[in-house]
């Protein structure tokens, strides 16, 4: 937050609107992801209550493990 607060406040002096702007924006996006945080907890507590034996979490499981396997072989093909 001190550096974009520096580059604000730097910016102020000389074009004052455009700092005023930007420490706007800034802090919108800072609260929107602490607001996104906060009403999505129901949905990140349906999902920690699965368990092992809930179809998603199988699913889940499977599409995680083709990722890692896919992953593991674009590093071995790339490796020099």
């Amino acid at each position: 937050m001190a550096p974009m607060l520096g580059i604000t406040f730097r910016l102020a002096e000389t074009h004052l609107l455009y700092g005023v702007f930007l420490l706007l924006v800034y802090g919108l996006g800072h609260c929107s992801v602490i607001i996104a945080a906060g009403t999505s907890a129901e949905l990140v507590q349906q999902y920690l209550n699965w368990n092992e034996k809930s179809r998603g979490s199988i699913i889940l499981k499977k599409i995680c493990g083709v990722l890692v396997l896919l992953g593991g072989i674009y590093l071995l093909f790339t490796a020099r």
